[in-house]
């Protein structure tokens, strides 16, 4: 074999969870071994081994394999996460449906008398609920209750079998709370002085629900509700009053009508949801809203005519401007045979579901931000390499035309590079954002000319701005990229040409922005997922599927909202809606350009090889002594014994970190300034320290940005060439 040490090469990898290569010491190794990291876990390893026709993986090479193993993991974390999602459905549906029946129980025994029909009752709902093979409802008269230690008479309800479970314990056992024996689950039955009086049980062959226990208790709590009712013969007032504070104060909308579907009297929860109020005053006639008539007629039919509780669920319902998903249960109420009532239950199931997508969407959010921050981290590096490079290169290819253009593009392929490291960060993000006071008009029309190249020339723009729009407040940087995504979204739609719109105006207390295209339009599925990260519909190398979601999150933290309309062949609208601000932009202030000042002494940390080497050239070519360290305890070492002008560090390096190594240098050196860079972190590492003295660069840069900052913080602190 070509790798002969590849056990031990596998065992290192999954034990360290870190990519090696094999051999080496070799420029073009030829085994690639990756961990399949999948939470943070080595889940297998993926190895590329080439041939011996085969010299050898070259970077591009590695770098691809690596990407194919990370999406490989990506799809396994998805698939674990849609698993995890289904079972917070399932169980919140289960529970949903638990109280749901508990609720519709309790209606149905209120109007029950006789003992034993409330017990078989109860029984056959226990079943019903927990899904049991067996359900058991015992309940001692009060004549027989105080002679239960010595004799023991029951009224009984069992489904399965004609007498009790001989392992079941006696009533009179002494438990206030629920136990079990064998394969039953038993909760007792109490009545005022936490006697047990009967007991409701289930056994079942699957397995327990994390609910179980705390259900039973209420279906053992109604059990003593009902029970006691019907053997003290409460009076009908008393009886009615509680009845009604329970169904009033109920989670779900209960709502009696007559034969023809009149409604005759609801409580608090059917009043909220549909907006009939709380009075019950009937002669205001409230309706059902007109989408759902039809399905409710057909279920109070079934209800009448079989009398046992009939339920579905109806989505799309139009309540109030919001559709919303109900679960509707209806059961004849027992009276006159001649002029049935029927009660019916409605569950709004809207929040739940929404809540249980959003937590879907937290929970992926939160996987792909640790994701995304690493490679933007590694990444940015790269590209502040590939801009220093080609700026330098820019200077040495003359007036080579051709060689000019190509160094040209690929410093735009860099920038854009950079866009999408940005929109990498910004998933799962919650810091605060850099906002400021932005006029969305000057910042359209200032970026016409870049808007126009985007779109090019088959595709007309057409501006309407409102002068009096307002400001607000916003990341501008980050908000100016959300423009041109829009823009490239449009451009990409229109293939063949067409018209891009671009509104501004104000809209009430927003400013309000449209961006408007033409083009082939999106279908009602791909419009509903088109803010989710990472979703695209341009295929390979054509898009991120970043841009949409990067756009939402900076939309929705600075209060504000993003909504989108489209139709196939006609086009599509994005609507974006900021709060107006009171605040006034500042005018842009142009400070004269400071002479260099050369000759001072910098000291540069970076752990990155490559990065410290091209910022110690930019700056030794521009007249600075420089000194290095690849961490921060290298870095301290190389400033012993010196008189430091300036600081240039990286923020996460080993050992010592960059704002622990500038908090010492300037213990040491008050007068120290500062400047750090970084490619995942932000403006509020410079917190701790002195004042004024330090600056924030985010990586990617360029050489002449790096020159131009550390001038700036020298002629601020006052240092000249000496």
């Amino acid at each position: 074999m070509r790798v002969p040490s590849y056990d031990a090469l596998r065992d290192r990898v999954l034990a360290s969870g870190r990519m090696e290569v094999w051999p080496g010491h070799h420029e073009l190794p030829w085994c690639i071994a990756i961990p399949l990291m999948v939470d943070d876990v080595p889940y297998a390893i993926v190895t590329f081994v080439a041939d011996d026709d085969t010299p050898g993986y070259g970077l591009a090479e590695i770098s691809a394999a690596e990407e194919v193993v990370w999406n490989a993991a990506t799809t396994i974390e998805r698939l674990q996460l849609r698993h995890e999602a289904r079972e917070a459905v399932r169980h919140s549906q289960r529970v949903a449906s638990q109280l749901h029946q508990l609720i519709a129980t309790s209606i149905i025994t209120v109007g029950l008398t006789d003992t034993r029909d409330i017990l078989l009752t109860l029984a056959n709902r226990a079943r019903s609920v927990f899904d049991a093979d067996e359900a058991i409802v015992t309940y001692e008269s009060r004549d027989e209750f105080e002679r239960a230690l010595a004799r023991r008479t029951t009224a009984s309800a069992l489904v399965t079998a004609s007498e009790i479970d001989p392992a079941l314990p006696s009533t009179s056992a002494g438990h206030d709370e629920p136990w079990r024996v064998g394969d039953w689950f038993i909760a007792p039955i109490l009545e005022r002085r936490h006697q047990a009086r009967g007991m409701v049980a289930f056994r079942r062959t699957a397995s327990d629900g994390p609910d179980d226990e705390e259900i039973l208790i209420l279906l053992a709590q109604m059990a003593a509700s009902s029970l006691g009712a019907a053997e003290l013969n409460r009076t009908l007032a008393s009886s009615e009053a509680r009845w009604r504070a329970l169904i009033q104060t109920a989670p779900v909308g209960i709502i009696e009508v007559d034969v023809n579907g009149a409604v005759q009297w609801w409580n608090s929860a059917a009043g909220y949801l549909f907006a009939w109020g709380s009075t019950n005053d009937t002669s205001d006639a409230p309706k059902f809203p007109d989408s759902i008539t039809e399905d409710l007629t057909a279920l109070w039919a079934d209800a009448i005519d079989g009398g046992a509780q009939r339920s579905r669920e109806l989505a799309d319902v139009e309540i109030a401007g919001r559709a919303r998903v109900l679960s509707v249960s209806a059961t004849r109420l027992p009276g006159d045979a001649a002029s049935p009532r029927v009660l019916t239950l409605v569950d709004d199931l809207t929040d739940q579901r929404q809540m249980t997508a959003e937590l879907r969407h937290a929970r992926g959010g939160e996987i792909r931000a640790q994701v995304a921050s690493s490679v933007a981290h590694d990444f940015n590096n790269l590209l502040t390499l590939i801009s220093g490079y080609t700026e330098m290169l820019e200077t040495l290819v003359g007036s080579n035309d051709d060689a000019l253009a190509l160094v040209r593009d690929i410093q735009a392929t860099t920038r854009r590079a950079s866009q999408i490291t940005q929109q990498l960060q910004t998933i799962g993000r919650t810091q605060a954002r850099d906002a400021t006071v932005v006029d969305v008009r000057k910042l359209l029309e200032s970026n016409a000319e870049v808007i126009e190249r985007i779109v090019g020339g088959n595709i007309e723009v057409t501006r309407h701005f409102d002068e009096n729009a307002g400001n607000v407040l916003i990341d501008a940087d980050q908000f100016e990229q959300v423009i041109l995504n829009l823009v490239i979204n449009a451009r990409d739609a229109m293939e063949d040409g067409g018209e891009l719109h671009l509104d501004v105006a104000g809209d009430g207390n927003n400013v309000l922005l449209r961006v408007r295209d033409t083009g082939t339009g999106m279908d009602e599925k791909t419009r509903e997922r088109c803010f989710e990260p990472f979703f695209t519909t341009k295929g390979p190398f054509k898009g991120t599927g970043m841009g949409l979601s990067s756009a939402r999150r900076l939309i929705e933290s600075s209060g504000g909202t993003i909504t989108v309309t489209s139709q196939l062949g006609v086009g599509t609208l994005f609507e974006v809606r900021l709060p107006l601000t009171d605040e006034v932009a500042s005018p842009d202030v142009l400070e004269e350009s400071a002479p260099i000042a050369t000759g001072a002494t910098v000291l540069v940390a970076e752990d990155d090889d490559a990065l410290r080497r091209l910022m110690v050239q930019v700056l030794r070519r521009n007249g600075y002594r420089v000194l290095e360290g690849d961490n921060g305890a290298t870095a301290l070492r190389a400033a012993q014994g010196e008189r430091l002008d300036a600081l240039v560090t990286d923020v996460d390096m080993p050992v010592v970190g960059g704002v622990e190594l500038a908090l010492t240098l300037q213990a040491a050196q008050p007068h120290l300034a500062v400047l750090i860079v970084s490619g995942h972190a932000d403006e509020t590492v410079l917190a701790h320290l002195t004042p004024r003295s330090a600056m924030f660069v985010a990586k990617p840069f360029r050489p002449s940005e790096l020159v131009d900052r550390v001038n700036e913080l020298l002629v601020r602190a006052g240092a000249r060439a000496l």
